[in-house]
């Protein structure tokens, strides 16, 4: 059976098979080519929406929005704040991307332009375009249509016809999908993988880095990978051993911050880190060094592992140091921001503004994310995280094969 998207609607007339196949789509009267099913003819009809991995209901909209419209689809796409509130919003697409998915899709099936705009707030063009005729919802969006109306009515606009289209939620035979949503197609992602791997890196054997922020359940996911036969190399403790007295980094941090080395050639860490902790420069200064010199002796325990293995390497800085393009892949853990407040309040004892601080303190979910392989959310219960771990294990042997 073939995909929606394999027809193509022209500008005067339409596929009479592919308005067959969109009834099995929608819950709505009859309509026909450049018709609402009030009957007006319209030049430019609007809708809005996140348009995140682009699905059926998607679609629909879409594709109804090109059968009424005789000029111009014009398209709100949501950002910014507008998306943090969603499922796992750290997954969202690119703006660009999203974008770019919604007018190939409008491409393949009509010959109107589609005007496409990036929005961050909930009205985006459909109360600033006054030659609009028409906004196109669905029934979870109508009062939305309502409020551009009313919007628009403030501003003195014309009122836009609202063009309203039943979803289906039930098992769709024709496309094969069950959800119109793309909060489960994220939740679907998880563990998948996300991205190409690198096969640029030199390093031997398979490496994967295993990164995320504090508390964001890094550390189980590993103890998972270990009970499971793999071997991961936890940083903090390799680290360490970079810091022995008389070592090539001491050296280094003597010459950068000599305050903090004594006379044997040791680092007083505490006082070190008081002094990066509320600088930014020196923290970034003392990064520099650092993290090449873990790297380095990360490589001398990979050289011991054999050729042909899988090896993690557990690292929270992981993206910050720039690892990603000497590994095989990246994977990362991460949890919802309000979750990570709460775990480090309560595992460290923290009041609220100290949590907030020593979060802030890192980069973003999102920007760690946008590095990564596969990414596993530890936002629910243990056991689902578990199988996420085993979905991501399970594919990863299959790509190795």
């Amino acid at each position: 059976m073939e995909s929606l998207h394999s027809f193509r609607v022209p500008s005067l007339t339409a596929s009479p098979l592919f308005e067959l196949r969109m009834d099995h789509c929608l819950q709505s009267d009859q309509w026909s080519i450049r018709h609402t099913s009030s009957g007006k003819v319209l030049q430019r009809v609007c809708l809005g929406g996140t348009f995140d991995r682009l699905h059926n209901g998607h679609k629909v909209l879409l594709s109804r929005a090109a059968l009424i419209s005789s000029e111009a689809i014009v398209c709100g796409v949501t950002d910014g704040d507008m998306i943090i509130k969603k499922t796992l919003w750290e997954m969202i697409e690119p703006v660009e991307r999203r974008m770019r998915a919604v007018e190939e899709f409008v491409k393949d099936v009509t010959d109107v332009s589609c005007l496409l705009y990036p929005i961050t707030d909930p009205f985006g063009p459909s109360i600033t375009m006054a030659d609009l005729n028409a906004i196109v919802v669905s029934d979870e969006t109508y009062k939305g249509g309502q409020a551009v109306n009313s919007k628009r009515a403030e501003r003195g606009m014309s009122e836009l016809v609202i063009e309203k289209i039943g979803l289906i939620e039930a098992d769709d035979t024709l496309l094969k999908e069950t959800k119109l949503s793309s909060s489960s197609r994220r939740k679907e992602a998880l563990g998948t993988l996300l991205k190409p791997v690198n096969t640029q890196t030199r390093f031997r054997p398979y490496t994967i880095g295993l990164t995320g922020g504090i508390a964001s359940g890094k550390t189980k996911v590993a103890e998972d990978l270990r009970s499971m036969g793999y071997t991961v190399l936890d940083c903090d403790k390799i680290a360490h051993g970079t810091y022995a007295a008389g070592s090539d980094l001491v050296k280094q941090i003597a010459v950068a911050f000599p305050s903090v080395v004594n006379e044997k050639e040791e680092v007083d860490r505490r006082a070190l880190g008081n002094i990066v902790f509320n600088d930014t420069a020196k923290r970034l200064q003392l990064n520099a060094l650092v993290w090449p010199a873990v790297l380095r002796a990360v490589q001398t325990e990979l050289e011991k592992m054999p050729s042909d293995s899988v090896v993690f390497v557990e690292a929270a800085a992981l993206v910050e140091a720039g690892w990603p393009k000497d590994l095989h892949e990246t994977w990362t853990v991460f949890c919802a921001r309000a979750e990570e407040l709460r775990r480090v309040q309560q595992r460290d004892k923290l009041d609220e503004q100290q949590a907030e601080a020593r979060v802030s303190s890192q980069i973003s979910n999102r920007e760690r994310l946008a590095a990564s392989n596969v990414a596993i959310c530890s936002d629910w219960e243990r056991e689902v995280t578990r199988e996420q771990v085993k979905k991501a294990v399970e594919l990863l042997e299959k790509r190795r094969k």
